[in-house]
């Protein structure tokens, strides 16, 4: 054979082999090649998430982060749709096993599979079922400058906590509950539980807040509201109008469904409410609804004199900025006769647009 030929064989042979090495470690998910990456990969996708100090079945998206407290809810915010994804990365299913496991135990598949967590592994208890939930749209949060907000939590699905009175916390499906169909209880609280459970386990929550380079306002100032008189805000398209608008039932003289009551107080008494000073917006913009926000006008409630908050929002995707309206109504005196007719009317608006990048928000940016 030639020095040519056998040249050939030997390089053929070569090549060969590095596209079965290639191949095998591209293709198995199992090996110790794969292992070792995750295990490298784990330790970078944790410092994008924060570890709950007591995990609850709550995704608290949205809400703000304490760094001694956790996720903060404000109760005046308006509630945030939100989306449940299963994660199929299974760096996120060991980082999220990890911390469930110091809980006390960790279910596999089947109704009454358990096991606890010094009787076995990850590699013989995978997660089941780890959920992403997120915003559905991301541009819903009220981001406000200088401050981190929950924008996703990691949930272990098919999971119940119960913190018993010893302190020892356990994860566990009854022997007779189909993976799937736990309910969310609470106890009335006894000797032997404290009553604190619910379905599913939110281990760990992902932050951003606005990047601050990148943050523009514009605002339009304080103008007056007169009634049942147009304000124009003409460079923003948006057209503002307010009237006072009589509620009684069965009459057909009532309020939009979607109306924004100024307050959580409104809200709550608004079967009560009897008439309302409502103050409708409306865009040149033919995809925006029109918006309609009401403030009790008798019987009045003194501290629901004022609104402020988002009316629209969206993202640019040329950017990736967050693009929004906010609206402050401040009524200074408004004030019905006895007979129902505006008494008093003294009212400011004021229109801001604002626009922004978020940056994800890591534990050691908050250290």
């Amino acid at each position: 054979m030639g020095k040519n030929k056998k040249s050939m064989v030997v390089a053929g042979v070569v090549g060969s082999l590095l596209v079965l090495f290639f191949l095998t470690s591209c293709v198995s998910t199992s090996g110790t090649a794969m292992k070792t990456h995750q295990k490298g990969m784990s330790s970078i996708t944790e410092e994008e998430y924060f570890t709950t100090k007591k995990p609850v079945d709550r995704a608290y998206i949205g809400c703000t982060w304490s760094k001694q407290f956790g996720p903060l809810e404000d109760p005046v915010a308006e509630e945030i749709e939100v989306k449940k994804e299963k994660s199929l990365s299974g760096i996120q299913q060991d980082f999220a096993y990890n911390l469930g496991v110091g809980l006390g135990g960790q279910t596999i598949a089947g109704p009454a599979a358990e096991i606890g967590a010094s009787g076995g592994s990850v590699e013989k208890a995978k997660l089941s079922g780890l959920e992403i939930i997120t915003p559905v749209s991301i541009a819903d949060i009220a981001f406000e400058p200088g401050l981190p907000y929950i924008t996703e939590a990691l949930r272990l699905a098919n999971f119940r906590i119960a913190d018993e009175k010893s302190n020892k916390a356990g994860l566990n499906v009854g022997a007779g509950t189909a993976i799937g169909s736990v309910t969310a209880t609470a106890g009335a609280g006894t000797q032997a539980r404290r009553g604190t459970e619910g379905e599913g386990l939110v281990v760990a929550y992902k932050l951003h807040m606005i990047d601050s380079e990148t943050y523009a306002k514009s605002e339009s100032g304080n103008r007056t509201l007169e009634l049942d008189k147009t304000v124009e805000f003409s460079k923003e398209g948006l057209f503002a109008k307010a009237s006072l608008q009589l509620i009684e039932p069965g009459s057909g003289k009532s309020l939009p469904r979607n109306v924004i009551w100024s307050c959580p107080r409104a809200h709550a008494k608004s079967r009560d409410t009897v008439a309302a000073w409502v103050v409708e917006l409306k865009s040149t913009d033919p995809r925006r609804k029109k918006t309609t926000i009401a403030f009790p006008a008798w019987p009045a409630i003194e501290d629901c004199q004022n609104y402020s908050g988002v009316i629209f929002s969206r993202i640019d995707p040329r950017t990736d900025k967050i693009i929004r309206q906010k609206i402050s109504i401040t009524l200074i005196d408004a004030e019905v006769s006895d007979a129902m007719k505006p008494k008093a009317w003294n009212t400011r608006i004021a229109l801001v647009d604002e626009s922004f990048n978020i940056k994800l928000v890591s534990p050691k940016d908050l250290e």
